[in-house]
């Protein structure tokens, strides 16, 4: 069993401000507001790393930490940090819900790893895609071919169709000059 401390950094602007009424000075305050609670959360961080607490995670508006201890241990612990065990939000977390959190993600680094490969495979087959676009466009100025010839004969066929034409090109360009 242990305690997750989590401290709210700040929300959006709308949770904060009237945004249709605010001022420009009511914003200048807010600013001054949120610096100041910042600066707070920065010293509470601070204390609960040297006092042994881990960072547990964090979420879009708050940062997270984790000892092994129960609550009203914690309770005592920030109070004699100097840290009002109100300015942060303490929740015991039972053995399983640890278990869980573990699971979870480890499910999704496996998550992760599986989209990788996936987009991985799915770059592969673009490059086969656009180098097999690649020789159909090529094919679409071919003369009549073969129907039975395999993609590999068909390949070397269209490029050697289409040095010979370089080289009758060539020729022509070179019989005009004179």
């Amino acid at each position: 069993m242990g305690v997750e401390a989590d401290l709210f950094l700040f929300g959006k602007p709308a949770w904060e401000l009237d945004m249709e009424e605010a001022s420009a000075e009511e914003i200048r305050k807010k600013g001054d507001e949120i610096k100041e609670r910042l600066y707070r959360i920065a010293e509470i961080m601070e204390k609960l790393e040297q006092a042994g607490w881990e960072r547990y995670s964090a979420s879009l508006y708050s940062i997270s930490f984790y000892k092994e201890i129960n609550e009203e241990e914690a309770k005592e612990e920030l109070r004699r940090l100097g840290i009002d065990p109100e300015e942060v939000s303490l929740m015991e977390i039972e053995e399983e819900e640890e278990e869980a959190e573990e699971e979870a993600e480890l499910a999704e680094e496996v998550s992760e790893e599986v989209e990788f490969a996936e987009e991985e495979l799915e770059a592969d087959v673009g490059e086969e895609w656009r180098e097999g676009e690649r020789l159909l466009l090529l094919e679409d100025f071919e003369l009549p071919r073969k129907v039975n010839e395999s993609g590999s004969e068909r390949v070397e066929r269209v490029e050697s169709e289409s040095s010979e034409s370089e080289g009758r090109e060539g020729k022509r360009g070179h019989m005009t000059e004179e």
